[in-house]
């Protein structure tokens, strides 16, 4: 410990401080980890990282597909939606008096803030009821419908009507496939969640950018994803726990004894993995670069989830990934005129 040292006047010598120096302090571990994280996230380049986000994104999900064994698809992302919430919660810490003031103080404010957490839960809660009855990559290049529509509506230029065009086609050849399969009557159920997922994509992506409008984004949909998680709680709070303390039937793991535990584990791996980690490495990568290139190099997600899906046992027709194709072709031709700043 060092002496803290005051000087008394002109001409006098130091004399120490009747107040006990202070240890220097040294950055904690956390802090130092994260130096380093948001270096390699600054170094690599942002293609490698979006495929990396990818591929974790995808991991989980299909890992959550194994998941839905032991508990109810919506049940599942109730879990997935309420850890991400809590951890927003605890990152962010909007109930500080230094962040309180930067909330809406009107009931508009409050309606855009509500209507982005419930878009967020349902968009979620609708993924995963699709990817229930469906295959993932296939899921994953349907939902990209919401973002295009909106591309179409806001948009000015001929590569959001082209764009839109090629991706009907991909989505209705993706469609007539897969119905004209045995599994016709599930695919029709993810079919429809699905379209309803990418809809409330695209209506998270308007309300989104009107609560990034107003200054400190991140605080405002912490909070808007916390009151949409308790309003799903609502409706799945109850039986979500009720199943994961005593298992449905043909569960196996999660119903031997501390079964619980391990789904609870897994399911906030899930969470951790496709929700909180991809946000916030989305942060780092977006200041670096136009939301056009961002949203070109998304475009890579469906192919990236067929390709974790064949790990897991699901395998495409050489039509569905024509489809697939399709939609991957019309995200990129929509959004590579696009050189606004994406953050």
């Amino acid at each position: 410990m060092f002496d803290r040292r005051v000087v008394c006047g002109p001409g006098e010598k130091y004399r120490k401080s009747p107040f006990p120096a202070r240890p220097r302090q040294r950055p904690s571990t956390l802090n130092v980890v994260k130096r380093a994280v948001l270096e390699i996230l600054n170094r690599v380049p942002v293609f490698l990282v979006v495929m990396g986000e990818a591929i974790v994104i995808y991991l989980a999900t299909a890992i959550a597909k194994v998941a839905f064994t032991q508990l109810d698809p919506l049940y599942a992302v109730w879990y997935r939606v309420g850890f991400m919430a809590v951890m927003l919660l605890l990152w962010r810490r909007p109930w500080r008096a230094s962040k309180r003031g930067h909330l809406p103080h009107d009931l508009p404010g409050w309606a855009i803030v509500i209507g982005c957490g419930v878009a967020v839960v349902l968009m979620n809660s609708m993924f995963y009821v699709a990817i229930s009855n469906m295959d993932m990559g296939i899921a994953v290049a349907i939902e990209f419908m919401g973002p295009l529509t909106v591309a179409v509506i806001t948009g000015r230029s001929w590569r959001e009507r082209l764009g839109i065009c090629i991706a009907a086609c991909g989505v209705v050849l993706l469609a007539g496939v897969s119905l004209a399969g045995a599994s016709s009557s599930h695919f029709l159920i993810g079919l429809i969640a699905i379209l309803v997922g990418g809809s409330m994509w695209g209506v998270y992506i308007v309300l989104g950018r009107q609560v990034a409008s107003r200054g400190n984004s991140l605080d405002n949909l912490c909070v808007s994803i916390a009151i949409g998680w308790l309003l799903q709680s609502l409706v799945l709070g109850p039986g979500a726990v009720e199943h994961v303390i005593r298992p449905k039937a043909g569960a196996t793991w999660a119903a031997a004894p501390g079964g619980s535990l391990k789904l609870l584990g897994l399911l906030f791996m899930i969470s951790m993995l496709a929700s909180f980690i991809p946000y916030m490495v989305d942060q780092v990568v977006m200041r670096r670069t136009t939301s056009g290139a961002f949203s070109v190099m998304q475009s890579i997600n469906p192919a990236v989830a067929v390709a974790v899906g064949l790990a897991f046992g699901e395998f495409p027709t050489v039509w569905e990934c024509i489809g697939v194709a399709l939609v991957i072709t019309a995200v990129i031709v929509t959004f590579s005129g696009d050189q606004a700043p994406a953050k």
